[in-house]
């Protein structure tokens, strides 16, 4: 069986969420988040002038160089 939730909030749990909302705050006005990398685009040597890929077929090996 659920225990019921409680309708109230005692006052030390209102203090104590009152600070970690400020502190929360505080923590993103002087820490912002990083910029994420930029977006790297694939060179348009990789396709047929149509747009598509082109098929994959045997390749070298590339432990084997002398």
């Amino acid at each position: 069986m659920v225990n019921p939730i409680p309708t109230y909030i005692s006052p030390e749990r209102l203090e104590r969420l009152a600070a970690l909302a400020d502190a929360a705050r505080l923590r993103a006005a002087l820490y912002p988040a990083p910029k994420p990398p930029p977006l790297r685009h694939h060179s348009r040597s990789q396709q047929h002038p149509g747009g598509q890929p082109f098929a994959w077929g045997p390749t070298r090996s590339r432990r084997c160089r002398a």
